[in-house]
Formats: structure tokens, sequence, C-alpha cells
């Protein structure tokens, strides 16, 4: 019996012992490393931030930031990068980091007040990349390709050339098109089968009309004349509103487009070593 004690006694004393072994600092800043590593950033800002402050260096200062850029926590990330010690060593890629980050958050108009001015190669690239995104001028041409490097130019320049003239559809030709030929709009902007459908629909009521007044049925004439003209102001109207949308799904397919490009192109900001 008094060995029994003596064993669970000595099991309670060496246990904190054993746990505190195993939470060191050195250890848990592996563990950090081995999270971030892993792409599982959350858990990896979670693991440094219990680090005391004497154990934090440049090195993690600067990983924090770009944890919460690389999970699309813009705001945070924006917040971290800017309070990156001017000393460190990281202090200078973190600024471009946040300038990426401003771009890569939609925050195309604050990106451009800040970089108006700016003639650094990196930062002009971010500056122009961004006009990409919005309706404001874009830059000459030649200044915006010699910007960037060989390889990224012309994939450049087609974006840069579908942004100057992108390929929408007029919504004033589609209503005006459906409005002297039914369904005709719709054929425009490469909807074949509803502007077929749109047609066939308007000529049926309009035939339908003219045989029943031809044939005194005033009422069946009125009638059908009424659903075919609903059918022809609807066709107008809704083609005028597929341009739109055609229109808004061209924008839409651009940005993800340049988005993808830009992600696989690190958005021509030089990269580091803990991302691969």
């Amino acid at each position: 019996m008094k060995i029994i004690f003596l064993f669970i006694l000595f099991s309670f004393t060496i246990k904190p012992q054993t746990s505190n072994l195993l939470h060191t600092p050195a250890n848990t800043r592996k563990f950090a490393d081995h999270l971030f590593s892993g792409k599982d950033y959350l858990r990896s800002v979670f693991e440094y931030g219990k680090l005391p402050e004497y154990e934090k260096n440049d090195t993690i200062e600067f990983k924090i930031p770009l944890a919460y850029q690389l999970m699309g926590k813009y705001d945070l990330a924006l917040e971290k990068f800017l309070s990156v010690n001017k000393e460190s060593v990281y202090y200078d890629q973190s600024v471009k980091e946040y300038y990426k980050t401003l771009l890569q958050a939609g925050r195309y108009n604050e990106l451009q007040s800040k970089l108006a001015n700016n003639d650094v190669k990196d930062f002009q690239r971010l500056l122009y990349l961004s006009y990409l995104f919005t309706s404001n001028e874009l830059p000459a041409e030649q200044n915006f390709l010699e910007a960037f490097p060989l390889s990224g130019k012309e994939s450049l320049l087609s974006f840069f050339s579908e942004k100057k003239n992108p390929p929408y559809k007029s919504s004033l030709l589609s209503g005006l098109f459906s409005a002297i030929i039914p369904g005709s709009g719709k054929i425009y902007l490469g909807e074949i089968g509803d502007g077929i459908t749109a047609f066939i629909a308007t000529s049926l009521f309009a035939f339908l009309s003219y045989d029943n007044f031809r044939a005194n049925h005033d009422f069946r004439g009125w009638l059908f004349s009424g659903l075919g003209f609903f059918f022809y102001t609807g066709n107008i109207y809704g083609s005028v509103a597929a341009a739109q949308i055609y229109n808004a799904k061209v924008d839409y397919e651009y940005k993800e487009k340049l988005n993808e490009y830009l992600q696989n192109k690190n958005y021509f900001v030089p990269g580091n070593d803990f991302v691969k």
C-alpha cells in the first residue's frame, strides 16, 4: 500500500515537469514553423502568439502578417505589416507585402494615392496592376509594359488590351435589334436558343391576332394582340438586361483570369523562403 501511494505521488510530481519540458518556447516555435510550412496559417499564428516577447524575432514578426495575408484576412495583415519594426531585416519586404495586400484587398484607390509618385519598380508594378481592376484611365501602354520583366509582357499586354477595349455588347443595339426583329437582340448576345424562341412566340401571337381579326373574332384578336405586345416589349427589355448581364460577366471573368495570373506570378513582388 505504501508503495502504491509513493508511485501516485511520484506521478503527480513528475508530470508537470515533463509538460513544462515539452512546452518550451523553442518547441513552440518549431511547432508554429511546422504549421506555417504546412499552410495551417491560422494555428501557426496562434502558436506564434504564445511566445514571450523576448523570444520573438524579425522572422516571426514578418511571418504573422504574412500568414494573415495568405488566409485572406487582409485588414489584419495590413495592420501587422505596418507594425513591423523599421530595424527589421524584413522591413523592406514588409512594405512591399503591405502594398501587395492593398491590391489583393481591392483597395485600389488607396493604393494608387499612396504610390502615385513612387518610381521604385516593384511599387510601380503594383500601381500599374491596380489600374487593370478599376475604371480609372490606364497609363500609357509603353510605360505600363516597361515596368515588367520580359517574361510577363506578352500576357500583360493581352490583359491591358482587353481592359482598354473590353469585348462588351451594346445594350442599345441589343434592344434595337429586338425591336426590329424580335429575338435578334438575344442572338446578337450569343443566346441563340432564347432568340429563336422569342421570335417564334412573338410571330405566333401576331399571326393568331391577325387571323382572329380577319375572322371577326375581335375579343380573341385583342387578346392575342395583348399577349403578342407583352412578349414583344418583354423581349426588348430582356435583350437590354441580357446585354448588361453579359458585360458584367465579361468584367467578372476578366478579373478572375487576371487574379489567377497574378497569384501565379506573386503579383510581381519578390518572393521569400517561407512560402513555396
